[in-house]
């Protein structure tokens, strides 16, 4: 097998194996993806360069790839890539792909929602969550603002949409994920009433079963 197929089939391998990789755990994660990448090199024969070199090239066919189908746009896959020359690293390794593949939260939805729903309670943010920690329901507090639940899911559902449609004229978004988005919306939106935070690890509190999904669509977070 030629050293150039050799590198090739290495970079799939990797792209596959490398966020089940065991290593031993380190905050670094150049370092950590260092450690992988070199361990890699050594069992296919050849260098963490090449190897590295290798997967880059990969995954920018993959983003081009990707644009060209139109499941991203060709803005997401600029910023995918720069975030990953800024970090220096070329695998995620479990910490959560760049944004628009697996990044926190989704666009218009997900960690934005209370934040929305405490502005149209008239409320802070703050406010709002220690309230839910204490063990009420978003529909209870609502209701002892003198507000209703249907005209604050009203006003959360349009900020939202605001920043879809704000991210779409940016081109960060395609036309496939708004829509996926906007439909996804509804359901979040519905089940804010019933959102509640429990105690989270070393009792500071974190949102339980009840609260509304984080994830809108695997898309970029404004």
């Amino acid at each position: 097998m030629s050293r150039k197929r050799l590198i090739a089939g290495a970079a799939t391998l990797a792209v596959l194996a490398g966020g089940a990789s065991a290593i031993a755990a380190t905050t670094d994660r150049k370092a950590e993806e260092t450690a992988v990448l070199t361990d890699a090199a050594k069992r296919l024969g050849v260098t963490a360069d090449e190897l590295r070199s290798a997967l880059s090239s990969a995954e920018d066919a993959q983003l081009d790839a990707a644009v060209k189908a139109g499941t991203i746009t060709q803005t997401q896959a600029d910023d995918i890539k720069a975030r990953r020359a800024a970090d220096g690293t070329v695998l995620s390794l479990g910490h959560g792909g760049p944004g628009g593949r697996g990044g926190h939260g989704g666009p218009g939805g997900g960690r934005f929602l209370l934040e929305d729903a405490a502005k149209a309670i008239g409320i802070t943010e703050e406010s709002l969550k220690a309230q839910l920690r204490d063990g009420k329901t978003l529909e209870a507090i609502v209701k002892a603002e003198g507000k209703t639940l249907a005209d604050v899911q009203a006003a959360v559902k349009k900020a939202a949409v605001a920043r879809l449609d704000t991210q779409l004229k940016a081109k960060k978004l395609t036309q496939a994920q708004y829509d996926e988005a906007v439909k996804r919306l509804d359901e979040q939106v519905s089940r804010l009433g019933d959102a509640k935070f429990g105690p989270g690890p070393g009792g500071k509190g974190g949102p339980r079963g009840e609260r509304p999904s984080g994830n809108a669509t695997p898309a970029p977070t404004p």
